[in-house]
């Protein structure tokens, strides 16, 4: 019996469960280790922030759906308006509550586009979406780079933000270019089975997005990672901190590492609140470090929360002639 892969292994019930109370053990711990009494008047003091950070998380959204967009080139047109807003909604409740939360969501909204573009297309631009994701995460991660050299000179801090940028740079050149000349479709062909090797040569042959789509899509998703670090501005300010250009951009940087290093936790719980607690004592957060991760995740949980709802309520698009012709 073969051994199940890890995304279906992260998919059961029990290993979510597992992987939450993990990082609801992290938080715990976190919140202990600052001062529980101390994190809770941050949060009490911020709650008005909400809004704002809600609707700027729903900005984001908005920017990831049209960097999925721009990779569909002209096949974008094939999908309706209400099925952009249902895959955008699908994609962000579905990333929320899984492990890997941009994998999941994005194999989510594909499962959702194919009845559009067909399977291949639709899984080919989400392919594609991973890597402009971490070319994007690169990006910020230079930004903060260099506002960290400023604000803390070099040390820790500057070198897990550095390293992390470094790492989504390679991981995300290396899924676009393998994507491109690699054939990663014969992969399926490992399967033995018909389907994996009608769906391999597929894929392969499905058009990829021309640089023109690249170059958008980067840029909208580079826009979505500006928006996180207004946002992060407005978290600070919420929880009584200074929230200067510099100091914001660290502060997003150590949040965009511990994304990283808690994606196998549902929604990264835990993740943020451990790396912004490494960060507390040099940027002079104290217990606000705590509180600046738990006020964004609890932004992204009233936003997964309306996006669950607004899925619910929006009609089923049905499929166009088309797909029988594309395959699924």
């Amino acid at each position: 019996m073969s051994r199940p892969s890890l995304q279906a292994l992260l998919a059961k019930p029990l290993v979510r469960v597992a992987c939450g109370l993990v990082g609801a053990g992290i938080v715990a711990t976190s919140v202990w280790a600052t001062g529980a009494r101390a994190v809770a008047s941050g949060l009490g003091r911020s709650a008005h922030a909400l809004p704002a950070m809600v609707g700027l998380e729903a900005a984001i959204l908005v920017c990831n759906t049209l960097s999925l967009r721009a990779l569909y080139g002209a096949d974008a047109g094939r999908v309706s308006l209400r099925q952009w807003v249902k895959a955008g909604t699908l994609g962000y409740a579905v990333g929320s509550v899984l492990p890997l939360s941009r994998a999941a969501a994005e194999a989510s909204r594909a499962v959702l586009l194919r009845q559009s573009v067909g399977g291949p297309h639709a899984a080919v631009a989400a392919v594609e979406m991973q890597g402009v994701a971490l070319l994007a995460n690169a990006i910020l991660s230079a930004c903060a780079f260099g506002a960290t050299l400023a604000v803390l000179g070099t040390g820790g801090i500057a070198t897990l933000i550095l390293t992390n940028g470094v790492l989504a740079a390679i991981l995300g050149t290396s899924i676009l270019l393998v994507r491109r000349s690699g054939h990663p479709g014969r992969i399926l062909n490992l399967l033995g089975k018909a389907r994996g090797h009608e769906f391999g040569a597929a894929f392969d042959a499905a058009p990829g997005a021309s640089r023109r789509g690249l170059l958008s899509a980067v840029a909208w998703e580079s826009g979505s990672r500006a928006l996180q670090v207004y946002q992060c501005g407005i978290a600070l300010a919420a929880v009584g901190q200074p929230s200067g250009l510099l100091r914001t951009l660290v502060s997003r940087g150590m949040l965009l590492l511990g994304g990283a290093l808690g994606d196998f936790i549902p929604g990264q719980l835990g993740g943020t609140e451990a790396t912004m607690a490494l960060a507390a004592t040099a940027l002079g957060l104290g217990a606000s470090a705590t509180a600046l991760a738990l006020l964004i995740h609890g932004a992204q949980l009233l936003l997964a929360l309306a996006c669950t709802g607004l899925y619910a309520v929006i009609p089923r698009v049905p499929p166009l002639p088309s797909e029988l012709e594309i395959g699924s």
